[in-house]
């Protein structure tokens, strides 16, 4: 089979259709690109060019094109395009060739198409695959098949840009295999350490725990480009306990991949809450359990405790990290959020993860004193950062934005901040730091942008809310007199842009003025047209006048929102489903 340059591939294959594809671990990408052949039989040089495209829904085109020879050594061009869902290793469909015209410079006559049969490709890792070929009946010709690898190892014996090193080769000790193949089930709780490879589909099956409360203590580390499952069948989520430690360490290309079982299938359709999400839970200090012996516990399951007076306790590390359709509800008021920061410290290493289409909150801390950069909260059903029990850790680079009201997803706050709903005053206070963060609603639903209330401290600074429009909602909302007591010291707006229907909405009794009085207090806080592009500033926005923050912690970016300009989208390559 001779090889076909891939500038060719690009224009030959448009138009072209077919369909299959094989579910499971390992997903494709365009680090697969380029050519596949049997090296190990050199003499026949058999091999195909493969380019895979992937559209804005996460679907993907496998196209492939190569030489078959017919009965009297004649080589004929063929080629294929089958669609595949987003976790697909695999894909077949029809397979054709061609006759007459050129696709080599300019011609007006066009190349005939025919069925010659099908071909299927599987990949099993970075440096191997399988492809078959079964042609038609009427070609008198019989099936073929090849183990190919790629021709860049060639150059350097290695493939950087791929992650999936190794074949499937079975589940491990612990674990049992699932009804997909490469697929194993995570049930009960890991009491040794466990790394989850990209090799494999992990489907957690109900509540998953790692290690046991400060005892059995273990560490679940997650190779980059992982995906891991809901069983679909009851509430499954990954829960850490105080003690043990979660090491999800994506790249920007190959990010771990939380998920509902539904998702990335073709006819399939995901929905908010088809399963928990990721819970971290630590030794921090929480002030609903400020005193030995520390015994918070978690809102959707009261058997499950966290808190400490360890500030500096480290839960591990998760970086390049998506939870979607998460969310599962118990009850009315006990559901999992997409992240769940419980007493976490800020040992712990929080950077570029994203929430998409969860039924309750993107992100929320109970308590403890973790720090975040780079955290996206997309188009989920609940509010997007929710901090209560004194958390007061930082986060820098935080985007949010909801669906619109079509798409009847849900929505409410940007910020849901209290200090505790039970003790508006109790210590230690939540004061949290946030600086470079757009907050953008949906024009017509949900709730407040921010909505500061029960107590809460905090330092926000280089803040745009813009599109909080429901009626009887605000930009900025400050609710109960702990709240008011605290502006000007501990509760801080500087560099601030509000665009809203209603800017200011105040909380009642306690609060007269005081959403005004606390945007009045900061410096360089304005309001009015944003001027976005998308989400990004445009050129001429008034967003390029932020403040500079000192805090050791911060990056320098002395402007309003998470976006310096047009040129400036952190969240591109990394996320999933952001429309630009």
């Amino acid at each position: 089979m001779k090889l076909f340059r891939k500038r060719v591939l690009g224009t030959a294959l448009l138009g072209l259709c077919a369909a299959g594809s094989a579910q499971g671990a390992l997903i494709l990408s365009d680090a697969f690109d380029g050519t596949w052949a049997d090296f190990a039989n050199p003499a026949s040089a058999r091999g195909w060019v493969v380019d895979v495209l992937a559209a804005a829904d996460g679907t993907r085109t496998v196209y492939m094109s190569g030489y078959l020879y017919d009965g009297e050594g004649n080589p004929f061009w063929v080629t294929a395009s089958p669609l595949v869902g987003e976790f697909a290793h695999g894909a077949s469909g029809d397979l054709y060739s061609f006759s007459g015209g050129t696709f080599n410079g300019p011609s007006s006559e066009v190349p005939e198409r025919h069925a010659f049969g099908t071909v299927s490709i599987d990949f099993q890792s970075c440096s191997e695959a399988t492809i078959a070929v079964a042609p038609a009946a009427g070609t008198g010709l019989s099936p073929v098949s090849w183990t190919v690898s790629p021709g860049q190892t060639l150059v350097d014996g290695s493939l950087t840009s791929c992650v999936y090193t190794r074949k499937f080769t079975g589940c491990p000790a612990g674990t049992t295999a699932g009804a997909e193949p490469r697929s194993c089930i995570l049930s009960g709780s890991i009491t040794r350490d466990l790394t989850l490879t990209n090799d494999t589909t992990w489907i957690l099956e109900g509540l998953v725990t790692v290690g046991g409360d400060n005892r059995d203590s273990a560490t679940v580390t997650i190779e980059p480009g992982t995906l891991i499952t809901g069983s679909g069948d009851s509430a499954d989520y990954l829960y850490v306990n105080p003690g043990s430690k979660l090491y999800a360490n994506g790249t920007p290309t190959a990010p771990v991949i939380f998920t509902s079982p539904r998702d990335g299938r073709l006819g399939e359709t995901p929905a908010p809450g088809d399963w928990g999400g990721v819970v971290l839970s630590g030794n921090a200090p929480d002030n609903k359990c400020p005193s030995a012996p520390y015994d918070c516990r978690s809102e959707f399951n009261p058997d499950l405790r966290y808190g400490g007076n360890d500030p500096h306790d480290s839960s591990g590390a998760l970086r390049y990290v998506q939870s979607r359709y998460a969310g599962y509800v118990f009850t009315e008021g006990r559901e999992v959020n997409s992240f769940t920061f419980q007493g976490v410290g800020d040992g712990t290493v929080l950077e570029h993860l994203q929430a998409y289409r969860g039924r309750d909150d993107g992100f929320e801390w109970f308590g403890g004193t973790v720090r975040a950069k780079y955290l996206v909260s997309y188009e989920g059903g609940d509010d997007a950062f929710d901090w209560d029990e004194g958390w007061s850790g930082k986060v820098q680079f935080a985007f949010a934005r909801w669906g619109d009201a079509a798409l009847a997803l849900g929505d409410d706050n940007g910020f849901e901040s209290s200090n505790q709903a039970d003790d508006h005053d109790a210590l230690p206070r939540a004061i949290p730091s946030w600086s470079n963060v757009t907050l953008i609603g949906n024009g017509s639903g949900g709730g407040n942008g921010l909505h500061l209330k029960e107590g809460t401290g905090g330092h926000l600074s280089n803040i745009l809310v813009t599109n909080f429009n429901k009626g009887g909602k605000a930009c900025l909302a400050v609710d109960h007199a702990a709240t008011v007591a605290l502006i000007g010291g501990e509760l801080t707006l500087d560099h601030a842009w509000l665009d809203c229907a209603t800017n200011f909405l105040d909380g009642g009794a306690g609060a007269p003025g005081a959403a005004k009085a606390l945007f009045d207090d900061g410096s360089g806080n304005g309001s009015g047209n944003p001027r976005l592009d998308g989400f990004q500033p445009a050129a001429g926005s008034p967003l390029a006048n932020g403040g500079l923050v000192t805090d050791g912690f911060f990056t320098a970016a002395p402007y309003i929102g998470a976006f310096r300009d047009a040129n400036d989208d952190w969240t591109a390559g990394w996320t999933h489903g952001i429309r630009r």
